[in-house]
């Protein structure tokens, strides 16, 4: 388990379920796994923008807020064996195109939906 305190970004762009559109979404909470710290292993409470509708992220699908908020990271090629954090840009040799990652699915295998200008939302596998 992890002790170093971890801060996610505040908001992000997540595929709603319910409005079943790609919205922004603010960070309501954070629940500490162990009671005391806030690390890469809590759990985080965002709500949609329109709905209201909570959905909930380990801090390890989380970009980490970054300090100043301008700097922006490099698209990272999509492999199905990566790991990859939601709001996080890839780009997909096959579509070629970038893409951001907008949810998660944790089944077997783990997917993330990826939404992609021309392509729209796609189900990607990761961590294989």
């Amino acid at each position: 388990m992890s002790s170093e305190n971890f801060s996610p970004v505040e908001e992000v762009e997540i595929f709603c379920r319910f409005c079943q559109k790609t919205l922004p979404a603010q960070l309501d909470r954070s629940i500490a796994g162990n009671g005391r710290t806030v690390d890469k292993d809590g759990t985080f409470e965002y709500s949609c923008s329109k709905c209201g509708k909570t959905f909930c992220f380990s801090g390890n699908d989380l970009m980490e807020k970054k300090e100043p908020a301008t700097e922006q990271l490099e698209p990272r090629d999509y492999v199905t064996k990566n790991h990859y954090c939601i709001g996080e840009t890839i780009v997909h040799k096959k579509f070629k195109e970038n893409g951001v990652v907008v949810g998660k699915d944790h089944g077997s295998p783990t997917k993330i939906l990826v939404r992609f200008e021309k392509s729209g939302i796609k189900k990607l596998v990761e961590d294989i």
